[in-house]
């Protein structure tokens, strides 16, 4: 964050003429947002909520900055963030630092970037390079991943070539795993057509293809499909000689193939209403004996009534990881409805999971005046009392938010 102030700083001086630099933008955005929370005593986790943070308010300011110099391009951020009970949490990001070169056709980056893909709203298979959270409830800007990447450009077809992380140790996983990517384009008459071919350190060798069309002047359907040889995930392994453990006992390991897939349709109207459903598998989620190997950990942990309090909430604790994964269940479903009108903006969705009968009901409202802009928003989670989305920390969370961009 150092690095990106002095240099909007220089930029912001008046002792440099502006023909000495080249061409050059930067943007501002302050954002200042609260959030409440409300804790879920139904929770086999209740007794950790303290540890957990459930139930606490926050309040947080935050400057964004975003800009390019030339060749080179930047964006960070800096904030602080105080919460009830808690003290003040200052901090910054540089979230993207590349170089962009051109030499004919060819396109080239070298640096941190923000590198999304695919075709999905909830969910996307094929953003093997970002790996996104989809369904974050408060907007956050993205942190980018270390990359060479080399692109090509046609009338209709592209091609990129990525080489993610450089540099990192073989044994990185997730978002830091060293790998090679490449992803075409092709937009036909028919449909825009993608294609993913992946090769990780660890994960070994990734295929996928997606799709996007717009059969109708309103209605758009969009669809993608991977296979992995290898998959990250998050395992639990629970000491079998002791009755509680003394280390958090969840770490990433690298398991067998998987499948994930999307398909989804959105429909817009000429009033600017319009309604979004998508269905989607993860394999990489845990399964159902998992699960079942969860709940009855934690009510083991209960029973050790002879065990101190405080060991007892940081075994539950440990065991919130398990939660904190993108896809809880394997099989999903998003329904969400928006109005997209000039001035004022509401949305809301509605995640279920079938398989326990678990969902996520999330609704926001917009005001955009000429810059600055207002939003409201809530989430709360429904289902049955032993639904996974039932048993997180917390019941449901809201927040309010300003942005005004410079």
């Amino acid at each position: 964050m150092k690095l990106l102030f002095a240099l909007s700083a220089a930029l912001l001086s008046g002792g440099v003429s502006a023909a000495d630099w080249p061409e050059t933008t930067l943007d501002w955005t302050l954002r200042a947002q609260a959030e409440a929370r409300s804790a879920n005593p139904d929770s086999s986790l209740a007794p950790a909520a303290h540890m957990l943070g459930a139930g606490r308010d926050c309040g947080a300011g935050e400057v964004r900055l975003r800009g390019r110099v030339g060749q080179v391009g930047f964006a960070g951020q800096a904030w602080a963030a105080s919460c009830d009970p808690g003290g003040v949490d200052r901090d910054g990001r540089v979230d993207e630092l590349f170089w962009e070169g051109e030499a004919g056709p060819l396109h080239f980056t070298l640096g941190k970037k923000v590198v999304s893909w695919d075709v999905g709203f909830g969910f996307r298979p094929l953003d093997v390079v970002q790996r996104e959270n989809r369904r974050a409830l408060i907007d956050q800007q993205l942190e980018g991943v270390p990359v060479v990447m080399l692109e090509h450009f046609s009338s209709h077809l592209a091609s990129t070539l990525v080489f993610a992380n450089p540099g990192q140790s073989d044994e990185a996983l997730r978002r830091d795993e060293q790998a090679l990517a490449w992803r075409g384009f092709a937009q036909t008459s028919m449909a825009d057509l993608h294609l993913l071919a992946r090769w990780g350190a660890q994960e070994r060798a990734s295929l996928g293809a997606g799709f996007s069309a717009v059969p109708l002047d309103s209605l758009e359907v969009h669809g993608s499909a991977r296979w992995g040889q290898r998959a990250t995930r998050l395992v639990g392994t629970w000491p079998s000689a002791i009755p509680l453990a003394t280390a958090s006992p969840w770490r990433d390991e690298v398991g067998g193939a998987f499948w994930q897939a999307l398909i989804g349709a959105q429909w817009t109207g000429e009033n600017k209403i319009s309604v979004l459903a998508e269905a989607w598998y993860d394999g990489t989620a845990p399964t159902e004996s998992e699960w079942d190997a969860w709940r009855a950990r934690n009510a083991a942990i209960g029973g050790f009534t002879y065990a101190p309090e405080i060991a007892r909430a940081g075994n539950l604790a440990w065991n919130a990881q398990a939660l904190g994964q993108v896809n809880l269940q394997c099989a999903n479903l998003l329904l969400r409805a928006a109005y997209g009108g000039d001035t004022w903006q509401p949305e809301i969705d509605w995640l279920l999971t079938p398989a326990d009968g678990g969902s996520v009901l999330s609704a926001a409202l917009a005001w955009q005046g000429d810059r600055l802009r207002i939003e409201a928003g809530l989430r709360t989670y429904l289902g049955p009392a032993d639904s996974l989305y039932r048993q997180l920390p917390d019941r449901g969370n809201a927040y309010l938010m300003a942005t005004l961009p410079f």
